[in-house]
This record gives C-alpha cells, structure tokens and sequence, in this order.
C-alpha cells in the first residue's frame, strides 16, 4: 500500500495519515462543517446519525469552532477522504475520552450518498480503531447503534466490535422508542484481527 501511495501522490504531496485500503483521515477543518455540509441537513443521513433537528449555517459554524477548538485534547475528530482526495466524505470522532480507564466512544459518518455502501465507513473505522488502540493505548473503544441502523451495525462487526448490551427503549425517534446496541472492541479483539494495521 506504501508503494502504491508513493506512485500515485504527487512530489509535492506527503502520504497521508493515517491511512487504509480506501480512505484516510485528516483533522477535521471549519470548511467540512458549514456551507451547507449534507450531514447536518439530508433527512436520510440525520435519520442514521440521530440528529434530531437540521443545523443552520450559525449553528453549523458554532459545532465545527467546538470541534476544532477540543481537536487532540478531550476528542479527535477526522474527516474521512479517499485516498486520492482531501475532500471530506465523512467523519470520524473519538470523543468522551477516559485516560483513567483506557475508554473512548466513537461515532462515524459517510455523509456524502454516493460513497456509502462502499466500505469506505469500515476502512475509516479500521483506521480510526489503530489510531486509537494502537497510537493511543486505548483498551477500549465503544459506540451506540440504533435498531434501525442494520447497515451501520455489519459494518461495525466487519471492524471487531462485539455486542455489551441492549438499551431497552432508550432511543425516541419518528414517534417511537428504540433499542440502542452499546458495542466495543477491546484491545485483545483489536489484536487478533488479521488485517493491516493503518
């Protein structure tokens, strides 16, 4: 993959990190934030997400601030770009950080339509996972899938994650109550997948 990379950047172009098979992960930036960033206003992909109400452009440039201004400290954020772009695509956010404990919950987003269904979401969980077990310690990383989310929840699998539990009820939305799945990947499960390492 490293070979592949150094043919295709140009000179002027460093190789991305970190980096997987399909996308790799920058810091999160104000542009991938506002001017009318599909994630915050597409009906579908706030039904995934679990965004209750559409941001607008103050709102939008409030969250992405927050963001930026917490970025290596208390969370990371990323955005997801295909190998050959830096374009975001997507987003990936390591947040509620516990040094203590070696936790960390994680939340991901492909937010443009014409890049979903294509791996690109496990490839960037993948990447984001090595960063977070691998570059950070990390013992555990977590997340919350909704009943609904079917599509979200193989792919979280492809990555690892393994079920802790189900939260009865503890989702409101569309007019009725769902089920949350709490799932995780510890480090050993992390060590055992035979994939590359980002």
């Amino acid at each position: 993959m490293i070979a592949d990379m150094a043919e295709t950047s140009s000179a002027d172009r460093p190789l991305p990190m970190p980096r997987g098979d399909l996308v790799w992960l920058r810091a999160a930036e104000k542009r991938d934030f506002v001017g009318g960033a599909s994630w915050v206003t597409d009906l579908d992909t706030a039904h995934f997400l679990g965004v209750k109400a559409p941001f607008g452009a103050d709102g939008a440039e409030q969250f992405a601030q927050k963001v930026i201004s917490q970025h290596g400290r208390e969370q990371f954020s990323f955005s997801i770009c295909r190998l050959d772009s830096d374009t975001a695509i997507g987003n990936v956010t390591l947040r509620n950080i516990d040094r203590e404990n070696g936790n960390a919950e994680v939340s991901i987003v492909i937010a443009e339509k014409a890049s979903q269904g294509q791996g690109l979401g496990t490839d960037a969980m993948n990447c984001l996972l090595d960063f977070a077990l691998g570059e950070l310690r990390l013992e555990r990383v977590y997340l919350h899938v909704f009943d609904y989310n079917a599509r979200a929840r193989r792919s979280y699998e492809k990555s690892g994650f393994q079920s802790e539990a189900i939260l009865r009820h503890a989702r409101f939305h569309r007019g009725v109550h769902h089920d949350v799945e709490l799932m995780s990947v510890v480090r050993d499960d992390w060590l055992r997948l035979e994939r590359r390492r980002a």
